[in-house]
């Protein structure tokens, strides 16, 4: 498979950690994968587990407040229940947790924690999924580390058959990695590029629409892989469910047919139960599927898992 991107320079990727664990949201819950995070967002999500997200005046922010003095690994941060659960991923407190390497390394460390360190398990033949979060993996610097990435496993004889995408959808894709998409996964019988979608709502993450809805970034998307979903956080109220609707109905004029699931707010397990039952029951009654946070539910959202 012919490289895009490398021999002609060292390419050096800033994240924020790598982990091996089950997917815990949406049309994949359950299956094993291997994550990658990277730094930096354009979003930051402030309204999410606030009594109103639409009021920052009112905002609890811990990781602005939480004591980082003696914390010199990401792995040592608590759970943050209030705001954005990742915004380690983002935040400029946070700079000196990124982990900073080139290509190869990055995918030293990746490999090493795949079991056996092969994307194909040798006792099952079940296969592991790579996904790309964030932070924004759509960022325009970031979408050649993804090619990077994937272009040295090809070059171990590794490369996954599978692969995620979690992005809020507001980044225009490049010609190059959509040329790369479509010529090393949409075209390739055998392979899967998944689009995980999840725009961001002003009822429930306190982002305004016009920032954080891009029809046109998302139905390009679809243009590119036919494969996917759309992912919406809601907290109970009517005014987030209006949203969903709303965005939905632009979503699919703009060509983007993904199905649509919905989960709570709940960046905690106790936070996520007050009112699973009840969204999960509102998700199916309007047509929508319910997805949980499996993760949450498992480890408490710990970070690394």
């Amino acid at each position: 498979m012919q490289s895009l991107l490398r021999d002609e320079v060292t390419m050096t990727l800033k994240y924020s950690e790598t982990f091996y664990s089950a997917q815990g949201e949406g049309s994949y819950v359950g299956i094993p994968s291997l994550w990658m995070r990277f730094f930096l967002c354009n979003l930051q999500c402030n309204g999410f587990g606030q009594k109103d997200p639409t009021e920052p005046s009112t905002y609890e922010l811990p990781y602005e407040t939480i004591d980082i003095t003696n914390i010199d690994n990401v792995f040592d941060l608590p759970v943050f229940d209030k705001g954005c659960d990742s915004s380690y991923t983002w935040s400029k407190r946070y700079k000196h947790l990124i982990t900073d390497k080139t290509v190869e390394e990055a995918v030293d460390e990746l490999t090493a924690l795949l079991p056996h360190g092969n994307f194909i398990h040798p006792a099952t033949l079940n296969e592991t999924h790579m996904v790309f979060t964030g932070g924004e993996p759509m960022l325009k610097n970031t979408q050649p580390g993804m090619i990077g990435v994937l272009d040295e496993f090809a070059k171990r004889d590794n490369m996954p058959n599978y692969v995620t995408v979690e992005t809020n959808g507001t980044r225009a894709i490049t010609d190059e990695f959509a040329d790369y998409i479509q010529r090393c996964y949409t075209r390739c019988e055998g392979k899967e590029w998944y689009w995980s979608i999840s725009p961001k709502l002003w009822a429930t993450a306190g982002e305004k629409n016009s920032k954080a809805i891009k029809p046109e970034v998302v139905g390009r998307y679809a243009e590119v892989s036919p494969r996917g979903q759309l992912k919406f956080v809601v907290n109970g109220t009517e005014e987030s469910w209006k949203e969903v609707e709303e965005h939905t109905k632009a979503f699919r004029d703009a060509g983007c047919n993904f199905p649509v699931w919905v989960m709570g707010v709940g960046g905690t397990f106790e936070g996520l139960v007050q009112t699973e039952a009840t969204i999960a029951d509102e998700a199916i009654q309007r047509g929508y599927n319910y997805t949980s946070r499996v993760h949450v539910h498992i480890y408490g959202n710990a970070i690394g898992k």
